[in-house]
Protein backbone atom coordinates (compact mmCIF):
# COMPACT_ATOMS: atom_id res chain seq x y z
CA UNK A 1 0.00 0.00 0.00
CA UNK A 2 1.31 3.43 -0.93
CA UNK A 3 0.28 6.71 0.68
CA UNK A 4 1.50 9.98 -0.84
CA UNK A 5 0.60 13.50 0.32
CA UNK A 6 1.87 16.97 -0.53
CA UNK A 7 0.81 20.27 1.01
CA UNK A 8 1.85 23.84 1.69
CA UNK A 9 1.93 25.14 5.26
CA UNK A 10 2.15 28.77 6.47
CA UNK A 11 4.70 27.84 9.13
CA UNK A 12 8.52 27.64 9.11
CA UNK A 13 10.03 24.31 8.06
CA UNK A 14 11.86 24.10 11.39
CA UNK A 15 8.61 24.31 13.36
CA UNK A 16 6.86 21.68 11.24
CA UNK A 17 9.89 19.35 11.40
CA UNK A 18 9.95 19.50 15.20
CA UNK A 19 6.22 18.79 15.35
CA UNK A 20 6.67 15.69 13.15
CA UNK A 21 9.84 14.46 14.86
CA UNK A 22 8.59 14.71 18.47
CA UNK A 23 6.79 11.36 18.58
CA UNK A 24 6.41 11.50 22.36
CA UNK A 25 3.52 13.94 21.81
CA UNK A 26 1.62 11.78 19.29
CA UNK A 27 -0.93 10.42 21.79
CA UNK A 28 -2.05 14.02 22.41
CA UNK A 29 -3.25 14.63 18.85
CA UNK A 30 -3.27 11.37 16.84
CA UNK A 31 -6.52 9.61 17.87
CA UNK A 32 -5.37 6.05 17.15
CA UNK A 33 -1.99 6.43 18.89
CA UNK A 34 -2.29 5.14 22.48
CA UNK A 35 1.35 5.40 23.57
CA UNK A 36 4.70 6.68 22.29
CA UNK A 37 8.11 6.32 23.91
CA UNK A 38 11.37 7.80 22.64
CA UNK A 39 14.10 5.14 22.83
CA UNK A 40 16.96 7.25 21.44
CA UNK A 41 17.40 10.73 20.02
CA UNK A 42 20.55 12.23 18.45
CA UNK A 43 21.26 14.81 15.78
CA UNK A 44 21.21 12.05 13.15
CA UNK A 45 18.30 9.82 14.23
CA UNK A 46 15.31 9.30 16.48
CA UNK A 47 14.10 5.87 17.64
CA UNK A 48 10.66 5.29 19.14
CA UNK A 49 8.10 2.67 20.10
CA UNK A 50 4.57 3.55 18.97
CA UNK A 51 1.44 1.73 20.16
CA UNK A 52 -1.83 2.05 18.28
CA UNK A 53 -5.39 0.77 18.46
CA UNK A 54 -6.66 -0.49 15.09
CA UNK A 55 -10.04 -2.20 14.58
CA UNK A 56 -10.00 -3.51 18.16
CA UNK A 57 -6.40 -4.73 17.90
CA UNK A 58 -3.42 -3.26 19.75
CA UNK A 59 -0.40 -3.02 17.46
CA UNK A 60 3.09 -1.85 18.33
CA UNK A 61 5.81 -0.51 16.01
CA UNK A 62 9.42 0.13 16.90
CA UNK A 63 11.18 2.52 14.54
CA UNK A 64 14.70 3.84 14.05
CA UNK A 65 14.45 6.92 11.85
CA UNK A 66 17.35 8.79 10.23
CA UNK A 67 16.85 12.55 10.03
CA UNK A 68 18.35 15.80 8.80
CA UNK A 69 16.70 18.79 10.42
CA UNK A 70 14.73 20.61 9.07
CA UNK A 71 14.62 19.02 5.61
CA UNK A 72 14.18 15.27 5.93
CA UNK A 73 12.98 12.50 8.24
CA UNK A 74 12.77 8.83 7.26
CA UNK A 75 10.47 6.20 8.79
CA UNK A 76 12.13 2.80 9.24
CA UNK A 77 10.47 -0.03 11.18
CA UNK A 78 12.80 -2.39 13.05
CA UNK A 79 10.10 -4.40 14.82
CA UNK A 80 6.35 -4.74 14.36
CA UNK A 81 3.42 -6.63 12.78
CA UNK A 82 4.09 -5.42 9.24
CA UNK A 83 6.30 -7.00 6.63
CA UNK A 84 7.20 -3.55 5.37
CA UNK A 85 6.84 -0.05 6.79
CA UNK A 86 8.94 2.67 5.14
CA UNK A 87 8.29 6.34 4.65
CA UNK A 88 9.86 9.75 4.22
CA UNK A 89 9.05 13.33 5.13
CA UNK A 90 10.58 16.02 2.91
CA UNK A 91 10.24 19.66 4.01
CA UNK A 92 11.23 22.46 1.64
CA UNK A 93 11.41 26.02 3.04
CA UNK A 94 9.65 28.41 0.65
CA UNK A 95 10.43 31.49 2.72
CA UNK A 96 10.93 32.29 6.41
CA UNK A 97 7.22 31.77 7.10
CA UNK A 98 6.15 28.83 4.91
CA UNK A 99 7.20 25.43 3.64
CA UNK A 100 6.18 22.60 1.33
CA UNK A 101 5.75 19.16 2.93
CA UNK A 102 5.86 15.93 0.95
CA UNK A 103 5.07 12.63 2.66
CA UNK A 104 5.26 9.08 1.31
CA UNK A 105 4.56 5.83 3.14
CA UNK A 106 4.73 2.24 1.91
CA UNK A 107 3.49 -0.60 4.11
CA UNK A 108 2.55 -4.27 3.86
CA UNK A 109 1.08 -6.55 6.52
CA UNK A 110 2.92 -9.76 7.38
CA UNK A 111 -0.15 -11.59 8.70
CA UNK A 112 -3.15 -12.09 6.39
CA UNK A 113 -5.62 -12.38 9.26
CA UNK A 114 -4.51 -9.06 10.75
CA UNK A 115 -4.56 -7.52 7.28
CA UNK A 116 -8.13 -8.67 6.69
CA UNK A 117 -9.33 -7.30 10.05
CA UNK A 118 -7.24 -4.14 10.34
CA UNK A 119 -6.18 -3.42 6.76
CA UNK A 120 -9.03 -1.11 5.62
CA UNK A 121 -8.94 0.85 8.88
CA UNK A 122 -5.14 1.08 8.87
CA UNK A 123 -5.24 2.41 5.30
CA UNK A 124 -7.63 5.15 6.37
CA UNK A 125 -5.49 5.99 9.41
CA UNK A 126 -2.27 6.16 7.38
CA UNK A 127 -3.88 8.44 4.80
CA UNK A 128 -5.25 10.85 7.41
CA UNK A 129 -2.07 10.94 9.51
CA UNK A 130 -0.92 14.12 7.78
CA UNK A 131 -4.20 15.79 8.74
CA UNK A 132 -3.44 15.17 12.40
CA UNK A 133 -0.14 17.07 12.05
CA UNK A 134 -1.92 19.91 10.23
CA UNK A 135 -4.52 20.19 12.99
CA UNK A 136 -1.76 20.12 15.62
CA UNK A 137 0.11 22.91 13.82
CA UNK A 138 -3.04 25.03 13.75
CA UNK A 139 -3.42 24.64 17.50
CA UNK A 140 0.14 25.25 18.70
CA UNK A 141 1.85 27.30 15.97
CA UNK A 142 1.18 30.93 15.14
CA UNK A 143 0.74 32.34 11.65
CA UNK A 144 2.88 35.52 11.41
CA UNK A 145 0.88 38.75 11.58
CA UNK A 146 2.14 39.74 8.14
CA UNK A 147 0.59 36.57 6.74
CA UNK A 148 -2.74 37.07 8.47
CA UNK A 149 -3.11 40.70 7.36
CA UNK A 150 -0.99 41.46 4.26
CA UNK A 151 -0.61 45.06 3.17
CA UNK A 152 -3.28 46.25 0.74
CA UNK A 153 -0.59 47.93 -1.32
CA UNK A 154 0.64 44.50 -2.40
CA UNK A 155 -2.61 43.81 -4.28
CA UNK A 156 -2.52 45.02 -7.91
CA UNK A 157 -5.41 46.91 -9.49
CA UNK A 158 -7.87 44.33 -10.90
CA UNK A 159 -8.38 44.04 -14.65
CA UNK A 160 -11.64 43.23 -16.44
CA UNK A 161 -10.52 39.61 -16.82
CA UNK A 162 -9.69 39.50 -13.10
CA UNK A 163 -13.24 40.63 -12.36
CA UNK A 164 -14.69 37.81 -14.49
CA UNK A 165 -12.51 35.31 -12.67
CA UNK A 166 -13.39 36.81 -9.30
CA UNK A 167 -17.14 36.54 -10.04
CA UNK A 168 -16.69 32.87 -10.95
CA UNK A 169 -14.34 32.10 -8.06
CA UNK A 170 -16.14 33.88 -5.18
CA UNK A 171 -19.11 31.44 -4.79
CA UNK A 172 -16.96 28.33 -5.28
CA UNK A 173 -15.85 25.90 -2.58
CA UNK A 174 -12.24 26.83 -3.39
CA UNK A 175 -12.82 30.32 -1.96
CA UNK A 176 -15.05 29.42 0.97
CA UNK A 177 -12.45 30.50 3.58
CA UNK A 178 -11.06 33.49 1.65
CA UNK A 179 -11.84 37.12 2.28
CA UNK A 180 -12.91 39.21 -0.71
CA UNK A 181 -9.42 40.73 -0.83
CA UNK A 182 -7.76 37.32 -0.82
CA UNK A 183 -10.21 36.10 -3.45
CA UNK A 184 -9.24 38.98 -5.73
CA UNK A 185 -5.57 38.26 -5.16
CA UNK A 186 -6.11 34.63 -6.09
CA UNK A 187 -8.16 35.61 -9.14
CA UNK A 188 -5.14 37.56 -10.38
CA UNK A 189 -3.12 34.32 -10.40
CA UNK A 190 -5.74 32.25 -12.26
CA UNK A 191 -6.63 31.81 -15.93
CA UNK A 192 -10.09 31.69 -17.50
CA UNK A 193 -10.62 29.24 -20.36
CA UNK A 194 -13.71 28.67 -22.51
CA UNK A 195 -13.74 25.29 -24.24
CA UNK A 196 -15.77 23.79 -27.07
CA UNK A 197 -17.27 20.31 -27.00
CA UNK A 198 -14.56 17.72 -27.63
CA UNK A 199 -11.67 20.07 -26.78
CA UNK A 200 -8.93 18.46 -24.67
CA UNK A 201 -7.92 20.39 -21.58
CA UNK A 202 -5.20 17.99 -20.39
CA UNK A 203 -3.87 14.92 -22.18
CA UNK A 204 -3.34 11.56 -20.53
CA UNK A 205 0.23 11.08 -19.23
CA UNK A 206 0.97 14.83 -19.46
CA UNK A 207 3.21 16.42 -16.84
CA UNK A 208 0.80 19.29 -16.20
CA UNK A 209 1.11 21.76 -13.31
CA UNK A 210 -2.46 23.11 -13.39
CA UNK A 211 -5.40 22.59 -11.08
CA UNK A 212 -8.82 23.37 -12.57
CA UNK A 213 -12.16 24.51 -11.19
CA UNK A 214 -15.18 23.92 -13.42
CA UNK A 215 -17.34 27.03 -13.66
CA UNK A 216 -19.94 25.71 -16.12
CA UNK A 217 -20.41 22.77 -18.47
CA UNK A 218 -18.92 19.29 -18.06
CA UNK A 219 -15.49 17.65 -18.24
CA UNK A 220 -15.06 13.98 -19.01
CA UNK A 221 -12.24 12.06 -17.30
CA UNK A 222 -11.36 9.73 -20.18
CA UNK A 223 -8.82 6.94 -20.36
CA UNK A 224 -7.46 6.19 -23.85
CA UNK A 225 -9.19 9.21 -25.42
CA UNK A 226 -9.38 8.94 -29.22
CA UNK A 227 -8.57 5.22 -29.26
CA UNK A 228 -10.69 2.09 -29.64
CA UNK A 229 -10.22 1.41 -25.91
CA UNK A 230 -11.58 4.82 -24.85
CA UNK A 231 -13.34 4.67 -21.46
CA UNK A 232 -15.05 7.52 -19.59
CA UNK A 233 -14.12 7.09 -15.93
CA UNK A 234 -16.05 10.04 -14.54
CA UNK A 235 -17.94 13.17 -15.52
CA UNK A 236 -17.22 16.40 -13.63
CA UNK A 237 -19.76 19.24 -13.44
CA UNK A 238 -19.85 22.88 -12.35
CA UNK A 239 -18.24 23.37 -8.95
CA UNK A 240 -16.06 20.27 -9.19
CA UNK A 241 -12.27 20.28 -9.07
CA UNK A 242 -10.27 18.60 -11.84
CA UNK A 243 -6.74 17.28 -11.66
CA UNK A 244 -6.22 18.10 -8.00
CA UNK A 245 -4.42 14.86 -7.15
CA UNK A 246 -1.79 15.20 -9.89
CA UNK A 247 -1.49 18.89 -9.04
CA UNK A 248 -0.77 18.04 -5.41
CA UNK A 249 1.82 15.29 -5.86
CA UNK A 250 3.30 16.22 -9.24
CA UNK A 251 2.47 12.89 -10.89
CA UNK A 252 1.58 12.53 -14.56
CA UNK A 253 -2.07 12.66 -15.55
CA UNK A 254 -3.77 9.27 -15.37
CA UNK A 255 -6.46 10.25 -17.89
CA UNK A 256 -7.40 13.04 -20.28
CA UNK A 257 -9.77 15.87 -19.36
CA UNK A 258 -12.15 16.55 -22.27
CA UNK A 259 -15.03 19.05 -22.58
CA UNK A 260 -18.33 17.17 -22.93
CA UNK A 261 -20.10 20.34 -24.07
CA UNK A 262 -19.39 24.10 -23.96
CA UNK A 263 -17.36 24.37 -20.77
CA UNK A 264 -15.72 27.18 -18.80
CA UNK A 265 -12.90 26.42 -16.35
CA UNK A 266 -10.55 28.35 -14.10
CA UNK A 267 -6.93 27.18 -14.08
CA UNK A 268 -4.36 27.65 -11.35
CA UNK A 269 -0.69 26.88 -11.99
CA UNK A 270 1.14 25.44 -9.00
CA UNK A 271 4.04 27.85 -9.33
CA UNK A 272 1.72 30.89 -9.34
CA UNK A 273 0.06 29.78 -6.13
CA UNK A 274 3.45 29.21 -4.50
CA UNK A 275 4.52 32.72 -5.59
CA UNK A 276 1.76 34.09 -3.32
CA UNK A 277 3.51 32.61 -0.30
CA UNK A 278 5.82 35.61 -0.17
CA UNK A 279 2.93 38.07 0.29
CA UNK A 280 0.04 36.05 1.70
CA UNK A 281 0.90 32.52 2.91
CA UNK A 282 -2.38 32.32 4.81
CA UNK A 283 -4.25 32.64 1.49
CA UNK A 284 -2.26 29.70 0.12
CA UNK A 285 -2.95 27.70 3.25
CA UNK A 286 -6.71 28.27 2.98
CA UNK A 287 -6.71 27.28 -0.70
CA UNK A 288 -4.85 24.07 0.16
CA UNK A 289 -7.38 23.32 2.92
CA UNK A 290 -10.22 23.65 0.41
CA UNK A 291 -8.51 21.27 -2.02
CA UNK A 292 -7.70 18.73 0.69
CA UNK A 293 -11.33 18.83 1.89
CA UNK A 294 -12.47 17.91 -1.62
CA UNK A 295 -9.90 15.10 -1.82
CA UNK A 296 -11.05 13.74 1.54
CA UNK A 297 -14.64 13.73 0.38
CA UNK A 298 -13.63 11.55 -2.56
CA UNK A 299 -11.63 9.28 -0.27
CA UNK A 300 -14.57 8.92 2.12
CA UNK A 301 -16.84 7.95 -0.77
CA UNK A 302 -14.31 5.37 -2.00
CA UNK A 303 -13.87 3.98 1.52
CA UNK A 304 -17.63 3.60 1.93
CA UNK A 305 -17.91 1.88 -1.44
CA UNK A 306 -15.05 -0.46 -0.49
CA UNK A 307 -16.77 -1.30 2.80
CA UNK A 308 -20.09 -1.95 1.05
CA UNK A 309 -18.38 -4.21 -1.50
CA UNK A 310 -16.54 -6.11 1.26
CA UNK A 311 -19.77 -6.61 3.20
CA UNK A 312 -21.50 -7.84 0.05
CA UNK A 313 -18.75 -10.36 -0.70
CA UNK A 314 -18.75 -11.75 2.86
CA UNK A 315 -22.55 -12.00 2.90
CA UNK A 316 -22.40 -13.97 -0.34
CA UNK A 317 -19.76 -16.31 1.19
CA UNK A 318 -17.15 -15.19 -1.27
CA UNK A 319 -19.42 -15.57 -4.33
CA UNK A 320 -20.04 -12.50 -6.53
Amino acid sequence: MLVRRSLLMPYPAESMFDLIEQAEHYPQFIPWCTDAVILERTEELVAARISMRVAGLTLSLQTRNPKRRPEWLALRMVQGPLRRFEGEWHLTPLNAQACRIEFTLTYEFADRIIERVAGPVFARMADTMVDAYVARAERILTVPAAAAAPAAALTPEPTMNDQLIFDALRPSKLAVELTDEQCRRLAGAMQLLDMKEGQVLVKEDDDDHHFHLIVSGKLGVIKGFGTAEQVTLNTLAAGDFAGEMSWLDGSRRYASLVAMDATRVLGLEREKLEALLATDPHLVYRVMRAIVRAVHQIQRQLFMQQSELTNYIYKQHGRY
